[in-house]
Parts: C-alpha cells; structure tokens; sequence
C-alpha cells in the first residue's frame, strides 16, 4: 500500500482559494463574452478593436486640449453593415479570448480537484497540463487571426485606403512562449509520473 503525500507548495486551504477564485473567473469571463458578442452581433454599430500597430495619430492631450502626436497599437472603431466575413471575424476575435480564458480555468480547476484528492503524477495531470498549453497556443492564433482579419475588413471600410495598406501587424512571442514553458511542465509530470511508476514497482 502507497500513500500519497501532499508535495511542500501546496497546501488545501490554497488549492480551495484557487477553486473559488476560478469559479469568480469563470463567471466574469462568460458575462463578458457575452456581452461582447451582443455588442457586435447586430452589425449595426458595432465596436470592433481594429490592429493599428503604431498607426501615427493627435490626441488632445496638450495644455488646454492642444494635439499631441502619437502613436497607437490598436483602437475601437464603430461601424456598421460590415461583410459578413469581417463580421464573423469580428465576432470571433471577440470571443476567442473569453472562451480560451474559460477552457484554461476549468482545466485549472480540474487540476486542483486532483490534487485536492492526492493525486500529483498521472495521466490525467498530465493531458490537463497538455490542454493548458494548446488552450494558450490555439486561443491566442485563432483571436490573432481574427483580428487581422477583422482589422482589414474594417479598415478597408472606413479608412483612408493609402493609410490602411501603411499599416503593418506585429506578432507578439509571450503567448507562444508561455504555452511552451506549460507544455515543459507537461513534460516534467510527465516524467514525474513514469518514475513514480517505477518506484511503485520497486516496492
């Protein structure tokens, strides 16, 4: 018989604070999914977060309101009657963040409960680590995707064309980055578990 002991960095009352924190989370992203999208749905002025990406503008931020000249990296552009492609990028981009959010808190949440119950190196704890990484990975190209897509379909609407083709879009590594140090730590209770196994059958 084995017995199972809770590793030092953890401890119930925290795994408990992050099972309430994570239903908060839960909550606060499904109401804002939900209003984003009822926002745009009607595609009747809609707001719709456009990619600017240093796009040169003046802001009334001097004395007195005078403009200042600025750069911005994106902007919520109002508009209506958009294509239906741009819409449903619209949409998506909208939605992706929330409901990524919402996949990687479960899969959080799914990992404390097993921990809560003892259970630190197996299969489960792994694929839930694994899920987190795709949830990062997939969510942040999909909403990337959606986004340029969105940012060109609107902007050809309303902008200056020779402006719009000025505008270029930067990728940002923190989410890839962040997915691979989680997949890393998959792999790390990946091996916790096989050597864990081993020790098993030593016994």
């Amino acid at each position: 018989m084995t017995t199972t002991r809770a590793p030092w960095f953890t401890s119930r009352s925290d795994l408990l604070s992050v099972l309430v924190v994570g239903g908060l989370v839960i909550v606060w992203q499904a109401i804002g999914l939900i209003a984003s999208v009822a926002r745009i749905a009607p595609n009747s002025d809609a707001p719709v977060d456009v990619l600017l990406m240093g796009a040169p503008v003046e802001l009334p931020l001097g004395p007195d309101g005078a403009p200042l000249a600025a750069t911005v990296d994106s902007a919520t552009l109002t508009v209506s009657d958009m294509p239906i492609a741009t819409h449903l990028a619209a949409i998506g981009a909208a939605a992706v963040p929330p409901l990524a959010t919402i996949g990687v808190t479960v899969c959080v949440l799914l990992l404390c409960r097993r921990m809560l119950a003892g259970q630190f190196f197996s299969g489960t704890i792994t694929r839930l680590i694994t899920a987190v990484s795709l949830l990062i990975a997939g969510g942040w190209v999909a909403w990337f995707g959606c986004s340029v897509l969105a940012s060109n379909g609107v902007l050809a609407l309303v902008a200056d064309r020779a402006l719009a083709e000025q505008i270029t879009f930067q990728v940002s590594w923190t989410p890839i980055l962040t997915s691979m140090a989680v997949g890393a730590l998959a792999a790390a209770f990946h091996a916790g578990e096989k050597l864990q196994r081993d020790t098993e059958g030593l016994v």
